[in-house]
């Protein structure tokens, strides 16, 4: 394959990635937006208890190898008025809340955990939107960083086209 055929998908490519960059970073503001919403109108809010289905654990350490926190990720079922439900969740738990650790470690498949559920205007249930700012913040940061990409490459492609033209008009020159 030739240098130009193989820089052209790259170009491409890249520019493909920029924009599902783009498209993701706003689809990830707006359900965002909307489950907060929902939340906030929904009428009935509760706790429930929800059988562990699988989970994983997870140690953020700091530059000395020392553990910062654990995060807990959770696959859940629970069951409210005969409906059954599943969903994902996560704790973090701090070194220094020893208990709380303790009873997250202790945890297995098959045991049972108090989540918060809302009702949905379609009447379902959903587990509590978490509203972890650095997921917005990752949102937000994905669109100019989507638009960078493009513009890099439209860019590429200009200068591309000024490069073959004068090419040419010294071809034609001669």
């Amino acid at each position: 394959m030739s240098k130009r055929k193989e820089h052209i998908k790259m170009t491409i490519f890249i520019m493909v990635a920029g924009i599902a960059s783009m498209v993701l970073g706003v689809f990830g503001i707006v359900t965002s937006r909307i489950e907060k919403k929902e939340y906030a109108a929904s009428t009935d809010i509760r706790k429930v208890s929800a059988v562990i289905v699988d989970f994983s654990t997870y140690d953020s350490k700091d530059d000395n190898g020392d553990v910062d926190y654990t995060t807990y990720k959770f696959k859940i079922s629970y069951e409210i008025d005969g409906k059954t439900y599943k969903g994902k969740c996560e704790e973090r738990v701090w070194p220094r809340d020893i208990a709380k650790g303790y009873a997250y470690d202790k945890l297995r498949k098959g045991d049972t955990i108090k989540v918060e559920v809302y009702k949905t205007t379609k009447g379902n249930y959903k587990l509590s939107p978490e509203g972890n700012p650095v997921d917005f913040l990752l949102y937000c940061a994905a669109i100019p960083f989507g638009l960078f990409l493009v513009v890099i490459m439209i860019c590429d492609i200009v200068k591309d086209k000024r490069k073959k033209q004068s090419e040419n008009e010294v071809v034609s020159k001669e």
